[in-house]
């Protein structure tokens, strides 16, 4: 069976009718079973021309004096704007309403028991107009109100993803020109080796380059550009430098913003490998558990008072914060006396703009 979808006009109509149509069943029972005491015709076409003129009468009151702009004020207003438009629609409606029974009956008088029926008519008659106004302007606020959050939404994840393309730009590998003067070395020793160094730099080089186009990446992909990372920086400090890496097969699976581990690699050779004679040791440690990943990245070296001011660090900070929020942190910390830690924890799901983006073990 096909379903039926109604548009925008369609609904309104069909609500109208509808809502405007159901004074004729309520008047009548009213009518025959608690005023009058039996049913007549008569009173079903009273009600029905009643309905017929709230229908017409609500929808030429709202073309012509009922604006969009009228929503966009504050709430006080509006209802103040409410109560104007309920009473002057009903005045509206029973006036067209006695004018039709004057036209009819044009020997009619317009005296006391004419007046008083004609306001009586107008508290009667004011207890629909007031539901269709109260529905109306009730659906136009909360209408104005959804899109008011929407385009605040769209205005921060705008802001949010311009300030997350500004951290990655920041994010220009130092290493390129080290790794350059590494490789020319090399040609002249090895060149084989400079060979499989030029093909791991380039295709460090397009990850660094592309990387912006996806917000997460798997911690084995992120892994694998960095461990292409430490062996140009090997080549460069030969066996100064010492690689441990150690992942939780659970982690491999995870999610992480790409070049994050990079980032604080390269903040160790810079801050901690580069600063000793004798080169050291740099060690990459993922752990989760069935909230949060764990990523720890430390170095030989000692802590510096200005090494937590640096832009990688600030920018890793930033991006985590911008994706994760709150439950995201980043803690640089002296390990040992000769050892240096940066430690981030994220949790490992997350919705971001209605998608789940980290996938659980």
């Amino acid at each position: 069976m096909k379903k039926i979808v109604l548009n925008k006009n369609q609904r309104y109509w069909l609500f109208q009718v509808l809502g405007w149509g159901s004074i004729i069943l309520v008047e009548t029972v009213n009518y025959t079973f608690f005023i009058v005491g039996e049913f007549s015709w008569d009173y079903v076409g009273q009600f029905a021309i009643l309905s017929v003129t709230g229908i017409l009468t609500s929808h030429i009151y709202k073309k012509l004096f009922i604006r969009s702009a009228v929503f966009e004020k504050t709430l006080s207003t509006i209802w103040v704007r409410a109560f104007a438009d309920t009473f002057f629609m009903t005045a509206i409606m029973v006036s067209v309403l006695y004018g039709i029974t004057l036209y009819a009956n044009p020997n009619a008088k317009i005296d006391t028991q004419f007046l008083i029926s004609y306001f009586g008519q107008i508290m009667n008659v004011a207890r629909y107009v007031v539901v269709w106004i109260i529905i109306y302007y009730l659906y136009h606020v909360l209408k104005k109100h959804q899109e008011i959050a929407e385009q605040k939404l769209l205005v921060e994840n705008l802001a949010k993803t311009s300030e997350l393309e500004l951290l990655k730009s920041q994010l220009n590998p130092h290493f390129l020109f080290n790794a350059l003067n590494s490789i020319k070395a090399l040609v002249l020793i090895d060149t084989e080796k400079s060979r499989e160094a030029i093909i791991k730099l380039s295709e460090l080089l397009r990850f660094t380059l592309n990387y912006e186009k996806t917000p997460l990446i798997s911690i084995s992909e992120e892994i694998n550009e960095v461990v292409k990372y430490l062996e140009l920086e090997k080549i460069r400090f030969g066996n100064r430098l010492d690689v441990k890496i150690d992942l939780q097969a659970e982690t491999l699976d995870a999610k992480i913003p790409p070049a994050m581990i990079l980032t604080l690699a390269e903040n160790a050779i810079k801050h901690g490998i580069t600063q000793l004679p004798d080169g050291g040791l740099i060690e990459i440690t993922a752990s989760a558990n069935s909230q949060n990943v764990k990523i720890e990245v430390s170095n030989s070296g000692v802590l510096k008072d200005n090494q937590n001011k640096g832009i990688g660090l600030k920018n890793t900070t930033k991006r985590l914060h911008s994706l994760f929020g709150d439950k995201s942190d980043l803690v640089l910390k002296r390990k040992s006396d000769n050892q240096v830690s940066v430690t981030i924890t994220y949790p490992l799901k997350y919705n971001a703009h209605g998608h789940q983006m980290l996938s659980g073990r």
